[in-house]
């Protein structure tokens, strides 16, 4: 496996063809992103990053460790407001909202831009109650009945409830891994958002409960767009439509993930796929 120095890796930088890593899904995205910068101090994490999220597709992020993948997801929900010396640059919309606007509710926007974590997060709470968080403090429900069918239809989505129907008010972490991982999509997606954000959300479960969460994300693609970082090529074969391939903190590809994996166009993209580096 070769190392790409530094020296090598500007040559390779050097007269690349930004086109490259272009959006394509300008008709029917959700999420824009134009010349997207990220610091955290005074280093650079993240460089003109210029992408699309279409609506209801699944777009995976691909990338070595440390590329700036994970750093680019969490931008699109405001997570890296969070981190007192990281800064953001550039445009990002949803549908049409500057969501780094002043104005923006950013408790709104993370509602509308849900996020699914590498490790299960359950709150020290019953089953029923992770759920129901949600809708509760957004003010979306005002009686007990409308709560208890949105916690069903969240869990059915989510493919747990029958799994856990008799046993709701139970402590989440009781369940397994996957159970937790898959309760977790049923606390995001209770508020109906927009956006689902996916930070290698199979990395901590076992290859079962990976095959569980990769069924679900499919699923739940017909209703809602999913944008997922993953270190794994197969994984993100199996589960997106769109592929886009980090390198250093820049966008280096982005397109239809059987061309991405079979024929890219970039030797950045071909050297990671073909195993050169990684």
């Amino acid at each position: 496996m070769t190392t790409n120095t530094n020296d090598e890796l500007a040559q390779i930088f050097e007269g690349w063809s930004s086109t490259v890593g272009k959006p394509t899904l300008k008709d029917n995205a959700r999420m824009t992103t134009r010349g997207v910068d990220v610091f955290y101090g005074e280093k650079q994490a993240i460089f003109g990053v210029d992408l699309d999220i279409g609506k209801n597709e699944v777009l995976a992020m691909i990338g070595p460790s440390g590329c700036g993948k994970s750093t680019f997801l969490r931008t699109l929900n405001r997570m890296n407001d969070t981190i007192d010396i990281c800064r953001v640059k550039g445009d990002i919309h949803l549908d049409g909202d500057n969501i780094y606007d002043k104005k923006m509710d950013v408790v709104n926007l993370r509602a509308r831009v849900g996020m699914v974590f590498q490790k299960p997060n359950p709150f020290p709470k019953s089953i029923y109650d992770n759920v129901a968080y949600g809708p509760r403090i957004h003010g979306l429900v005002t009686r007990k009945a409308e709560l208890d069918e949105i916690v069903e239809t969240a869990l059915q989505k989510a493919s747990i409830w029958n799994e856990v129907k008799d046993r709701l008010d139970q402590p989440a972490t009781g369940l397994s891994g996957g159970q937790q991982q898959r309760l977790c999509i049923a606390r995001t997606i209770a508020v109906s958002p927009e956006v689902i954000l996916m930070d290698e959300p199979c990395s901590a479960l076992d290859p079962i409960a990976t095959a569980r969460i990769e069924e679900l994300i499919a699923e739940l693609s017909e209703n809602f767009t999913i944008a997922i970082v993953t270190h794994s090529m197969q994984q993100a074969a199996r589960v997106s439509s769109r592929t886009a391939y980090f390198h250093l903190g820049r966008l280096v590809e982005v397109g239809a993930t059987d061309k991405i994996f079979t024929a890219p166009e970039h030797r950045l993209t071909e050297d990671y796929i073909t195993g050169r580096f990684g």
